[in-house]
C-alpha cells in the first residue's frame, strides 16, 4: 500500500521537486565547500555512498533517484563554473552585451525614456522615479540610498517581484476583458520586457520566472503550492549561475517570498481566522512576514536592522504603483504643452512625498539594532527563531480548524 502511494506522488510531481531539491543541496554543497567534485575523491566517495544505500535500503532507489540525479547535476556544474576566474566570467558576460544588437537597441530605448523623465523632474525625483520604474538605483544619492536602508525599504529601488506584480496585474485588468488567452499573452510580454529593459539580475530572473509560471498555472486553472514553485525556479535559477548563492539579492528575493507565501498566511489565520483581513492588516502582516524571513540575511551583510521598517512599508507601499503609473506617464507626456506640466508637477508631489517619508524614519537610528556584520551565527536564527515561530503558528492555526469543525 505504501509503496502504491508513494508511486502516484512519484509520478505526479514528487519527482521533479526531489530533482530541485538535490539540485539546491548540491550546489549549497558546492559552493559553500568549494569543493570540485570532478578533481577530487569526493565523487567516488558519492557513489560508493549511493550503491551502500541501495543494497541496504532498496526502497532507496525510488525514494531517492531523483534527488540523486540533482545533486550529480549540481555537483558537474558547479566544479565547471569554479574551474573557470571571475573575471573571465565577468569578460565573457561584457562582450556578451556588446555583441547583441537587441540588448543594445533596448537599453537604447530606456536611457532615451530616461531622459525624457529627467527632462521633466527634478535630478533627486526624476532619479527616485526611475529606480522605481526601470531599476536604475545607481543615480540615488547617497543619502537617501542610505536612509533607505535604514527604514528596510532598499527593495522598492531594486527590480524585484513587486515591480512585476503590478505589471502583470496591470496587463490582466486590461487584457484579461478580451480573454484569458490575451491577459496571458500580454502579461508575459510585459515582463519579458520588463526583464530586458531591467537587465538579467538574480533577482529579477527569480521575479520573472515565478511570475510566468504562476500565470501559466492561472490560464490552466491549477494551483501550484509555493514551495514547489520556490524550489523548482531556485534550481532552475542556480543551475543558469551556481553563484547565484553569494548574491545578496538572490537570497533577499528567495527569502522575502518565501515569507510571504509561506510564512504569511499562518499569520493571518491565526489573527484572523477565515476572515480576510482588510488592506492594511494585510500590507503589516505581509512585511512582517517578509521581514521576518530576510532577518538573519539582513543582519549578515548589513550588520542591521530597523523596528520601523513596517510603518515605513505602511506609508510608501500603497502608492508606490501610482508612483510608478506617475513616472511613466511624465516620460510619455514629457514635451506636450500643459499636460507634461500639470502630469510633472502631480509625480514630483508624489515622489516628494516618499522622499520626506524615507528621510524622517531615516534619522530614527534609537530604532535600529546592530551588530558586527558578517557574523555566521546570525544564520541560525533560521533554526532557534523562525522555524520555531513557523510550527507554533501552524499548531494554532490547525487546533482552531479542529475546534471550528467541532463546533459545527
Amino acid at each position: 500500500m505504501q509503496r502504491k502511494i508513494f508511486m502516484r506522488e512519484m509520478h505526479q510531481s514528487f519527482g521533479v521537486m526531489m530533482l530541485a531539491v538535490g539540485i539546491v543541496v548540491g550546489m549549497i554543497l558546492g559552493v559553500v565547500f568549494r569543493i570540485n567534485f570532478l578533481n577530487s575523491p569526493w565523487w567516488i566517495l558519492f557513489i560508493i555512498g549511493i550503491f551502500l544505500l541501495m543494497y541496504f535500503w532498496p526502497r532507496f532507489l525510488t525514494v531517492g533517484a531523483c534527488l540523486i540525479a540533482g545533486m550529480v547535476l549540481a555537483f558537474f556544474r558547479v566544479a565547471g563554473v569554479l574551474s573557470e576566474t571571475m573575471e573571465a566570467s565577468q569578460t565573457s558576460k561584457t562582450e556578451i552585451t556588446v555583441e547583441s544588437g537587441t540588448e543594445e537597441l533596448v537599453i537604447g530605448a530606456r536611457d532615451w525614456f530616461a531622459e525624457r523623465i529627467k527632462s521633466e523632474l527634478p535630478e533627486r525625483e526624476a532619479n527616485l522615479g526611475m529606480s522605481y520604474l526601470l531599476g536604475m538605483k545607481t543615480g540615488l544619492d547617497t543619502e537617501l540610498s542610505n536612509n533607505l536602508k535604514m527604514v528596510g525599504l532598499t527593495h522598492i529601488v531594486v527590480a524585484s517581484g513587486a515591480h512585476l506584480s503590478i505589471l502583470v496585474e496591470v496587463a490582466r485588468k486590461i487584457f484579461g476583458k478580451v480573454s484569458r488567452f490575451s491577459g496571458l499573452m500580454f502579461s508575459v510580454l510585459f515582463i519579458l520586457f520588463f526583464m530586458a529593459m531591467v537587465g538579467w539580475t538574480p533577482s529579477i530572473l527569480r521575479a520573472g520566472l515565478m511570475a510566468i509560471l504562476t500565470l501559466l498555472a492561472w490560464w490552466t486553472g491549477r494551483k501550484v503550492q509555493p514551495l514547489r514553485l520556490i524550489l523548482f525556479v531556485a534550481a532552475v535559477t542556480l543551475v543558469i549561475d551556481p553563484l547565484f548563492l553569494t548574491n545578496l539579492g538572490w537570497l533577499l528575493s528567495f527569502a522575502s517570498y518565501a515569507g510571504i507565501m509561506l510564512l504569511g498566511p499562518g499569520i493571518t489565520k491565526f489573527f484572523y481566522g477565515d476572515k480576510k483581513p482588510k488592506f492594511i492588516a494585510s500590507v503589516v502582516l505581509t512585511t512582517l512576514a517578509a521581514t521576518l524571513m530576510t532577518l538573519p540575511i539582513t543582519l549578515f551583510y548589513f550588520g542591521q536592522v530597523s523596528l520601523i521598517s513596517v510603518v515605513a512599508n505602511l506609508l510608501i507601499l500603497p502608492t508606490l504603483p501610482y508612483a510608478m503609473g506617475m513616472v511613466f506617464l511624465t516620460g510619455v507626456v514629457a514635451g506636450v504643452p500643459g499636460i507634461s506640466s500639470a502630469v510633472s508637477f502631480l509625480t514630483e508631489k508624489m515622489l516628494d512625498f516618499h522622499i520626506l517619508t524615507v528621510e524622517f524614519f531615516g534619522k530614527m537610528e534609537q530604532f535600529l539594532i546592530k551588530i558586527d556584520r558578517y557574523e555566521p551565527r546570525v544564520l541560525f536564527l533560521y533554526l532557534f527563531l523562525l522555524i520555531p515561530i513557523g510550527m507554533w503558528v501552524y499548531s494554532k492555526v490547525k487546533n482552531r480548524q479542529i475546534r471550528e469543525k467541532v463546533v459545527e
